[in-house]
Order: structure tokens, then sequence, then C-alpha cells
């Protein structure tokens, strides 16, 4: 037992924002996710990208502690979730939200904050100018008052966004916070977390377009159940690994619509 509780307390590979080691994840006798080993370090804008099925959002949801793992730990920070979990930010997949609940767009930001007060502390004006604060962060603060039911999608998930934000993580994971909404909403997305990477923020993002990749992220980890390649964009991100992790010839491009090479040492 003493064993176990210095395992538990003991920084692992506290230098990384995420280390994953061994990671298992069934739903019945099928496995999400097998056997991966993944390292992530501070400061990055990380893509995760992969074929439907592929386990990226169980990969967020088991970093969570969401789902049961059949195998493996994961730390951040050095420790793991449950001691971190104010350090982390979390924007689930917007179909995966009840938008006809009867609520505003500040009383959803400000639920953000309810970790941080307890069971028995109602939030009060300080939470409100918090949440607040962080709708101004992404545009909405207008619309604060507004319904979230009468939102665009767009502005729904910023709304969720300023939600993960006014909790001021170190770690901000987001599931498809592209999907669904316009050109415009997805720069200012991808504005916003480029601003947070630059105050040394880690944002892990699961994405699903290839085109963007190159523009928007600068560490990418290629996911089909188990870990294909991760690394910084320029080590990781060729023709070679995308074959193996979508299969057959798929045509990858770089920003000037040119084929892009293998990465250095691949064939």
């Amino acid at each position: 037992m003493s064993d176990l509780r210095a395992d538990i307390h003991t920084p692992h590979e506290p230098e990384l924002a995420l280390h994953i080691e061994d990671l298992t994840v069934s739903y019945g006798d099928r496995p999400a996710l097998w056997d991966i080993d993944l390292n992530i370090p501070p400061g990055v804008l990380a893509g995760v990208v992969g074929p439907n099925g592929a386990g990226k959002s169980t990969l967020l949801k088991a970093i969570l502690g969401l789902v049961p793992r059949s195998a493996g730990h994961v730390r951040l920070f050095g420790h793991p979730y449950k001691s971190q979990r104010k350090r982390v930010g979390y924007v689930p997949q917007r179909s995966s939200v009840d938008w006809d609940f009867p609520t505003t767009a500040v009383d959803v930001v400000t639920m953000g904050l309810y970790g941080q007060l307890g069971w028995w502390r109602w939030p009060g004006r300080r939470e409100r100018d918090r949440a607040l604060r962080a709708l101004e962060e992404v545009g909405m603060e207008a619309l604060a008052d507004r319904q979230i039911s009468e939102l665009s999608g767009g502005q729904q998930q910023r709304v969720f966004i300023a939600r993960a934000l006014v909790q001021k993580p170190d770690l901000l994971l987001l599931d498809e916070p592209m999907a669904g909404v316009d050109a415009t909403t997805e720069r200012s997305i991808i504005d916003i977390l480029s601003r947070l990477r630059s105050e040394g923020r880690t944002i892990v993002v699961v994405h699903h377009d290839l085109q963007t990749v190159q523009r928007y992220f600068d560490w990418l980890v290629f996911l089909n159940v188990r870990v294909i390649a991760a690394g910084a964009m320029a080590a990781v991100y060729s023709a070679r690994n995308l074959r193996r992790t979508y299969g057959g010839q798929i045509a990858l491009l770089d920003e000037n619509g040119a084929a892009a090479p293998d990465a250095p040492g691949e064939r």
C-alpha cells in the first residue's frame, strides 16, 4: 500500500503537460484505444487527427477519467487528473450538449466555476464578472443574457470555450470545436487558441480537416486506435503517416497545394 501511495503522490514526467503510458480503453470486447503511449510538452497547440472510430473523443474522455481504462495511466503535469482537475478545461462536442436547457450564456460560463466554488457556495457578483470577462475574450459579451438555445451553432461553441476559459486552465482539451461552424467562427476560435498558446497554455484539439492542420497546429497526433505518430508538425506531417493512419493512397497537400513529401527518413 505504501508503494501505491508513493506512486500516486510522486510526480511522473512532471516536465510534460500530458503523459500517457500503455493506455487501453475497450467498449465491450472492442478496443477503442490500444496500448497508447503519448507525450505532449507544455505550451503547444496540438491537433489530434484520425478517421471516424479512431478513438479521438475517447482519448480526451480517458484523460479526464470519463470512461474506464482497461490498462495504463495518465499524468497531467506529473500527477493524476484528480489532483490536477482545476488546471484542466474541457470543451465537449457541441452535438453532445442539450442546447434546449433554459439558461443564458453567462450562466453557462459561470457553471465552469462550480468546481472552484465547492458544494455549498453559490456564485455571486465576482463569479458573474469573471464569466463576463471570459465571454468578452471570445467576442460574446453582447449576448451574455441571451438564452443559449437562441444562439447560432458558432456562438454556442464560443460560449462553451468561454466556460472552459473562465477556469484559467493550463491545459485545454477541445473535442471538434470547429465542427459545424462557419469560416469566420473557425478563424475566431483558432485565434483564441493561438493566443492561449502564446500565453504558455497547452491546447489539445480533436480536429477533422486535414487541409488546415499545418496552418492551425504546431504539434500533431495521428491516431487510429493506436498512436501512429506524434510530435512537432515538421517531424510527423507526411504522406506516409497519413496513409498509415487513414489507409489507401490519400493525397496530402501542403499549404501551397503541392503534394506533401514524406517526413525526413520516411519511405
